[in-house]
């Protein structure tokens, strides 16, 4: 029977460095686990298609335990982590609005990972909790300092996975604050609002240097890795260029929103979206990369050709059509992929795979290269799968 899902806080985390050491300090003692990493965007969510798609996906996991020759124990297993991976995405109250989740399951492990963003929808036995996905995310913007300003005061938010903190603020001094022009009988016309002018440009721009050196101050503590601001209209960014320069290289964007009004839950859904959009931002570049370094065999494009370079080490970066699909194996032997099982001759059984590009995307992982899933008319500028390398392709 499946096990009731649950939200539990000894079943999830918002730290996704502490979810991965724990599932590495695992290892392989819970037996074969399921992970099913889930996208839970707007287009995701929309009519309750990743419901759909998810049955799809559980189900060809299920039809692989014939073929790959499962004992009894172990089917009984596997289909009551399939059930239970089904039953918590059932309940609308265990997805809490993440844009991500990914679920680790076995006969004694239930554990949740809310994320940012998910690069693909996808569900993999293995006997190890796949979490090259989890490891990239470290290595990003998880933990960020969104400073929010006006010509009045500055807000400053510490922004996790799962909320958001307000840090002691920041007050325009009271000169700054406002009020009109009122002009003096005696002074020549104009002069008086001239230096009225001047006095208000040069008070917001010591306004602007002050929480500039608060934002250098928080993120010099090395408890942030990202950086957002945000304001009022064009006014948006009126902080950026008062950023020190090490830090300036941390922005990942910038919000327009009521600085006075916005909610702490707010301005983490706002920087959440931020960094799921800078996903997407990065596979375009690196569409637009590949193109490049194909004409100088910087590059490799199709299904085999990839998976060959990824067996060689060769990859830095590699390209998924997120909508495609192809059946492959992993060869017995040295655990090379391929989509053909003639491929595998002399390298041991060919083990079936449903979606060979699900495996590459976690081998490309494993290597530290960067992974790009590419979605729509991108897509089309490349067969599938295709990669960036780190040295270059033979002739």
């Amino acid at each position: 029977m499946a096990r009731t899902a649950s939200r539990s806080s000894s079943e999830r985390s918002g730290d996704v460095a502490a979810a991965l050491r724990e599932l590495l300090a695992l290892g392989e003692r819970a037996g074969w686990v399921v992970s099913c990493y889930q996208k839970l965007e707007p287009g995701d969510r929309a009519g309750e298609k990743y419901r759909i798609k998810l049955k799809n996906r559980l189900r060809q996991a299920a039809e692989r335990l014939d073929i790959l020759g499962f004992s009894h124990a172990e089917k009984a297993s596997v289909h009551d982590a399939l059930d239970s991976i089904e039953a918590f995405f059932r309940s609308p109250s265990n997805l809490m609005g993440a844009r991500g989740v990914a679920l680790f399951v076995a006969p004694k492990l239930f554990r949740v990972v809310y994320l940012p963003y998910v690069l693909r929808s996808r569900v993999l036995l293995d006997r190890t909790a796949v979490v090259g996905e989890l490891v990239a995310l470290t290595e990003e913007a998880t933990r960020v300092l969104a400073v929010v300003a006006d010509r009045r005061a500055a807000r400053f938010f510490d922004v996790g996975l799962f909320g958001a903190v307000e840090l002691e603020g920041l007050a325009a001094p009271e000169a700054s604050r406002g009020g009109r022009f009122h002009g003096d009988q005696h002074e020549n016309p104009g002069y008086g609002e001239y230096r009225f002018q001047n006095r208000i440009r040069e008070e917001k721009e010591r306004h602007l240097s002050r929480i500039a050196e608060a934002a250098t101050g928080h993120q010099r503590s090395g408890a942030y890795d990202g950086l957002v601001v945000g304001g009022i209209g064009v006014a948006a960014d009126a902080l950026v260029p008062y950023l020190h320069p090490s830090i300036r290289g941390r922005l990942l964007g910038v919000l327009q929103l009521a600085p006075q009004k916005v909610s702490p839950a707010e301005i983490q859904a706002r920087t959440m979206e931020l960094i799921a959009d800078r996903a997407h931002q990065h596979a375009a570049a690196a569409v637009e990369e590949f193109r490049e370094a194909l004409a100088g065999r910087w590059a490799v494009d199709g299904v085999e050709p990839t998976l060959r370079a990824l067996a060689r080490g060769q990859v830095r970066t590699l390209l998924v059509d997120h909508d495609a699909q192809v059946p492959g194996f992993r060869c017995g032997a040295g655990g090379r992929l391929s989509a053909s099982a003639a491929a595998c001759r002399g390298e041991g059984e060919p083990a079936p795979l449903a979606d060979v590009l699900d495996d590459a995307m976690e081998d490309a992982l494993r290597q530290r290269a960067h992974v790009a899933v590419v979605r729509g008319a991108l897509a089309k500028r490349f067969d599938r799968l295709a990669a960036i390398l780190r040295f270059r392709a033979g002739k």
